[in-house]
């Protein structure tokens, strides 16, 4: 049987469209340059491979061990928040459990990390978009689950370019926004440089349009000391045409090599930031040439996982 007859569906019932949209171009585009069928939908589909993205509470849990019990399946579950086990104790975004703050309740932690665990018997594989999260020692808090991480697809540049009379700012952040981002947004438009930033959450198809009507977007930790680069959001950038500056980050992980990031103690932020603005083009076929050399690095290092996918048919008893 060739590991492309089998479909991939993915079931999004657990999460609003608008909140995942990076997540589903980013799998969907990998799949497809793989040669796999994918279909996208609120309900699981029995003859396919359901693959789910994590964020379950008590009733999305029981509807998901409801399915697989009553046709005999199991789920792939993408993660997507920083989960480790470090030194014998577990950590949600680079901090113990119960930690207080303004980006998720540790209630939320909690009972995600709860109904996680709580799916183990019905998940056949973990999977990453890339090398974010990291999920370091994964295997000890759930073991006997594989966790593969799904290549970096190939992103060619936009067709067409706008002219500078019809851009509507330099600059676009486009998140949640938390104590330090804002304090960090003050700061830019305290420079006199023209920023833009939604105050509530917009579509995919949106956040595309305002990408490419920017020069350069913007990525802020959610907190000083937040580990992480946002691998969707550059991401998405480098898809609409844009190169993305990160303020107050240093991370090493993979994204990172297409990214530009800045340290915003130094004095010269600013000037640099303006730098950037300056000569987004250049900035932009820099990063996106970066990105493919380092996507094709990736998938040699971590092949995609094919052998799973085959498996997981079988043992789903899909037609082949």
């Amino acid at each position: 049987m060739n590991p492309t007859d089998n479909k991939i569906h993915i079931w999004i019932f657990n999460h609003p469209f608008a909140g995942i949209g990076d997540q589903l171009d980013f799998f969907i585009m990998a799949m497809k340059q793989r040669g796999y069928h994918v279909t996208l939908g609120k309900q699981p589909r029995v003859n396919s491979l359901n693959v789910l993205i994590e964020n379950f509470a008590q009733e999305s849990f029981e509807t998901v061990r409801d399915f697989c019990e009553k046709n005999n399946k199991k789920v792939a579950v993408i993660m997507t928040e920083h989960l480790d086990l470090i030194s014998n104790t577990m950590r949600i975004h680079g901090e113990p459990l119960f930690n207080l703050n303004d980006y998720m309740h540790p209630h939320t932690q909690i009972a995600r990390i709860r109904f996680l665990f709580d799916l183990a018997p019905y998940i056949e594989c973990l999977l990453t978009l890339g090398d974010l999260p990291k999920l370091q020692n994964i295997n000890q808090m759930l073991p006997g689950i594989a966790m593969r991480r799904i290549f970096f697809p190939a992103i060619n540049p936009p067709e067409g370019s706008l002219t500078e009379d019809q851009f509507n700012g330099d600059l676009l952040f486009t998140g949640f926004k938390t104590h330090f981002r804002e304090e960090v947004i003050d700061s830019i438009t305290a420079a006199g440089m023209k920023m833009y930033s939604p105050e509530k959450m917009v579509s995919r198809h949106v956040r595309n349009k305002l990408n490419s009507r920017v020069k350069i977007i913007l990525n802020l930790p959610q907190r000083k000391s937040w580990e992480w680069l946002s691998l969707m959001r550059i991401f998405a950038g480098l898809y609409c045409g844009r190169a993305t500056v990160s303020l107050g980050t240093n991370d090493n992980s993979e994204i990172a090599a297409c990214c530009y990031q800045l340290d915003i103690d130094n004095s010269d932020w600013v000037d640099q930031l303006k730098d950037y603005v300056e000569n987004y083009r250049y900035y932009y076929e820099t990063a996106l040439n970066n990105y493919n050399i380092m996507a094709e690095k990736f998938e040699k290092e971590h092949p995609f996982p094919h052998d799973i996918f085959e498996l997981w048919g079988i043992t789903d008893n899909l037609p082949g």
